[in-house]
Order: C-alpha cells, then structure tokens, then sequence
C-alpha cells in the first residue's frame, strides 16, 4: 500500500469561540507558534488525506444481525461501532494506542459474547491478535495495546488496520459482525507537547482534539469520565466530541471499567481467551 502523508484541515468551531488560529486552520506538520485551547471542535473533518485503499472494510460501525443467521447475534437496537471519525481513521502520539468500540446488547443482555481484535501492519501483516469474551452488558469497550510480551511500538507515519469482530459462529466465521478502521501514531509538534506538559487533563482534551489527534483526545475524555462520573462538564463534553463525529446516539452508553476490557489485563490462564502476538 502506498505511503500517505495526513493533513489537518479546518475544524469548525462555535461561534462563541475566540479564535486563536489564523482561519481556524491547523496542520500537524506545520503548527502556529502559539496554540490555545479553544474547546472541542463542533465538527470533526480532515482535508485533502486520501484514505487507504481498503480502509472501506471493515467500516466503522455494522449493524448487528446484518450478517448473521444466527439469533445470538440480533441485537436490541444499537450498531456495534468503532469510535472513529467518519473516515475510519484515527490518530495518536502513542506508542501503544487505545481503541474503543461499542457493543451493543445481544440476544440476552447478559450473555457473554466471543470477540476478536486484530491489528495487521501496513503491508498487511498481522501483528497482533486476541480473542476473549464480554460482559454481555452493553457499552463501550476499552482495545489497548499490550505493553509487554515483546511487541514493538507503532512505527511513526504508518497505517495500521485493525478490526474487532463479534463471534456469531465460531465454526462460521463468515457470519461475523465487524468494525474496524486505520490508526497512524504521529510525533506531536515541539509546540503541543509543551502546551500538553502545563495543561491541564481537560486542556489536553482540547488541544488533542483541535490538532486532530482524536485517539489521544478520546481516551485522555474517557479517562478523565472514569475518574469523575458525575461532572456534569465531562459529560457534556463527552457528548459534545462523539457528535462532532456524529456518533452522539452512543454518547449515554456506560463506558466499561478498563480493567474488565482492556487487552493489557488479559489473564491468559483461561482458556476462553488467546493473545498472539507476531514479532518484527
């Protein structure tokens, strides 16, 4: 696949809003002097990138029950979604990014559901797989990248495709429902990380956000959701950055305590679950 350089394009933002940047416009490669946090962006585009040329399977959200044959899998309204920009596409500063979909309730809210995330590299090649099961309560789910057992970190200005697929039919795979998209880890201009070291977590939201670093800004958000679920603040702005990409019909799902969903806290002693990891 051919190497494709991101640029950020205008993000609108409320009128209300001081603008700080020439035009409202920002490129990552190419940042103004002076950054101030303005608040999350109302609408989150991105201008002249070419996606990858199969970053149009899987999409970013999937109904339930489309696939499959199987009544196991019809849910109770919601789509199993990834939280991702319409593009699909999402980017990060981190060497080990987290991923978030959403799952919806299947069959019996309380049935615990088989799933499969998979990150493969640029060129195709799987470098990561794990398989484990749900809650069964839906809500969103935290995919992180598992730190230790020797993967290596995300090569800077690369796509990596990953999927996370809800197990219909374990001897049927084709009857899987799947979401997926791309994640490029980028380094951050000298500029953004000084302002990202005196800022605040809620700064950082926004400055994350207005640079379009959305799996960044996602997870310091989700974060910030866990440790306060009460603020009032939080959650408006919570609502507020899932309907600038027009996701806010999930944006009242509970989010899942990261210890139960997360791929770093995989006990692989039970046999329901199975981590591979492919080496450089």
């Amino acid at each position: 696949m051919p190497h494709t350089r991101f640029n950020f394009g205008q993000f609108t933002l409320a009128l209300s809003l001081p603008l700080a940047l020439s035009a409202g416009c920002l490129t990552l490669f190419g940042m103004p002097e002076v950054l101030l946090a303005q608040g999350i962006p109302e609408r989150w585009e991105s201008q002249n990138y070419k996606a990858p040329s199969n970053i149009g399977a899987p999409g970013r959200t999937r109904e339930a029950g489309t696939r499959s044959l199987n009544r196991t899998c019809d849910s109770n309204g919601k789509q199993l979604t990834a939280l991702l920009p319409k593009s699909q596409f999402g980017v990060t500063s981190a060497q080990y990014p987290t991923l978030f979909v959403y799952i919806p309730a299947f069959g019996t809210e309380t049935v615990p559901m088989p799933v499969e995330f998979v990150l493969e590299a640029q060129d195709g090649k799987e470098v990561y797989k794990a398989t484990f099961k749900t809650s069964g309560i839906p809500g969103i789910l935290t995919l992180g990248m598992p730190t230790r057992a020797g993967l290596s970190p995300l090569k800077v200005d690369q796509d990596y495709h990953w999927r996370f697929s809800v197990i219909c039919n374990k001897n049927e795979r084709s009857q899987d429902i799947v979401v997926g998209g791309v994640v490029r880890r980028v380094e951050l201009d000298s500029t953004l990380k000084e302002q990202l070291m005196v800022a605040s977590p809620e700064e950082q939201v926004e400055l994350y956000a207005e640079a379009g670093i959305w799996q960044d800004a996602l997870l310091t958000l989700v974060q910030l959701r866990r440790d306060n679920p009460t603020d009032l603040k939080l959650a408006a702005d919570w609502e507020k950055l899932l309907k600038a990409v027009e996701l806010g019909d999930i944006a009242q799902e509970p989010i899942e305590p990261m210890s139960t969903t997360t791929l770093r806290e995989l006990n692989l002693s039970q046999p329901q679950e199975n981590v591979q990891i492919l080496l450089e």
